[in-house]
């Protein structure tokens, strides 16, 4: 369980990072922000329609454990591909 845990801090720190990355990115306007907003919104529908399909198939895991373990490694390659992204 503590692994749960660890992945969970980790997750909400990279979240925050994202968070501040994209609100830089949105301030400046234009064409970049515009395609940063349509791409953070449609990530999000994206991954939540997935994990709910996975959930209501049966594929989400036996355990509630397990099915959390998914749904934060779902979002984890994400949202570290994003704080990357962002940081160059």
């Amino acid at each position: 369980m503590s692994r749960l845990a660890f992945d969970w801090w980790r997750l909400c720190m990279e979240s925050s990072q994202v968070i501040a990355l994209r609100s830089m990115r949105m301030m400046q306007g234009g064409a970049v922000a515009q395609r940063e907003a349509v791409r953070m919104v449609s990530e999000k529908w994206e991954t939540a329609a997935l994990l709910g399909m996975s959930a209501a198939t049966g594929q989400a895991g036996n355990t509630p454990e397990t099915a959390m373990r998914g749904a934060m490694q779902r979002y984890q390659t994400k949202v570290s591909a994003n704080r990357r992204r962002l940081s160059r």
